[in-house]
């Protein structure tokens, strides 16, 4: 019996064929494919799908009357994004002219003084349910509905640039939960092939932070690192043990919590003391960047005391 190759057949050289002078097929090259560099959100499927895990987080959790506050906030959102109007795209030349100059294609003209982020802030207040929400949410939607257009656009110009105000951070809540629809909609409209790397510690699409960072286990990306926006909801991948705030690849350690899932951590870096939760959604489909960023609250307890800080930004927990 011959001896074939292992795992594979016998070779038959009898067919006469000049085995040393294979030429490859370039037809054939490039048949696996690449990992994508962005994933664009699907608004229709993202809002839901973070309602009902909220959901599910907030059986028995320390933070359940907290977590099921933000599920009703996120259902909000997903009826949000069916029952407006999609918003304007991005004009085709102000992409060109960003990505000319290394700037993600959406910018702060998308968001202060949009009519379409407008009518989305309005819906929403308008459509909160606020059974059972705190103290705090109730009055900070009165206080929203109160203002005019132009401070809720400031608000919602403060947070795009990562500053919140300790005596408005309920109503940033609100405002984040606009944006988040808005952008995330916008961002779908995008080509996502045409999508180029920002800078270290910003989304390519928004400028936002990210999250977490998420281990993906979908194709062609499995097992490859995303960082997960905090507002557009758009992934892109990153490398694996860099850190997301300073790209530094020296002095990455990652933590679990000894009891606790090992599908979610923190990774923490040295040089900067910053740190972000790793999550791997390879292992747990069910993960969200947001709402398990959240849920897993003690990780954030022992990355502080360990004197590092949170090198990410998730818009949900400021009022936490």
């Amino acid at each position: 019996m011959a001896r074939g190759r292992r795992g594979l057949p016998p070779r038959d050289d009898s067919s006469g064929a000049d085995f040393n002078n294979i030429q490859p097929d370039p037809s054939r090259v490039g048949g696996v494919p690449e990992t994508p560099f962005v994933r664009l959100p699907d608004p229709a499927k993202l809002f839901v799908a973070r309602a009902q895990r909220l959901g599910e987080l907030a059986k028995g959790h320390t933070l359940a009357p907290y977590l099921a506050f933000l599920a009703a906030v996120t259902h909000t959102q997903a009826a949000c994004v069916t029952a407006l109007p999609p918003p304007a795209p991005v004009p085709a030349e102000q992409i060109a002219l960003r990505a000319e100059h290394g700037f993600p294609p959406v910018s702060r003209d998308q968001v202060h003084g949009n009519a379409d982020f407008a009518a989305t802030l309005t819906w929403l207040l308008d459509h909160l349910s606020l059974d059972g929400a705190p103290d705090a949410a109730r009055a900070a939607v009165g206080a929203l509905r109160a203002i005019t257009g132009a401070e809720r656009f400031d608000l919602a110009a403060d947070i795009l640039e990562g500053a919140y105000t300790a005596d408005r951070i309920a109503e940033a809540l609100f405002i984040a939960a606009a944006l988040q629809v808005h952008l995330a909609r916008l961002a779908a409209q995008l080509d996502g092939a045409a999508v180029k790397p920002a800078v270290d510690g910003i989304c390519p699409v928004c400028g936002g932070a990210p999250v977490s960072s998420l281990v993906v286990g979908w194709t062609p990306a499995s097992k490859a690192r995303y960082c997960a926006c905090s507002l557009c909801g758009t992934l892109w991948n990153y490398v694996r043990i860099k850190c997301t705030a300073c790209g530094e690849t020296q002095g990455i350690t990652y933590y679990t919590i000894e009891d606790g899932p090992k599908t979610i951590g923190v990774e923490t870096c040295t040089g900067c003391r910053s740190y972000i939760k790793h999550m791997q959604q390879h292992e747990d489909a069910k993960l969200d960047p947001v709402a398990d960023d959240i849920a897993s609250y003690a990780l954030d307890l022992l990355a502080r005391e360990e004197e590092f800080h949170r090198g990410s930004l998730n818009p949900l927990f400021l009022m936490g």
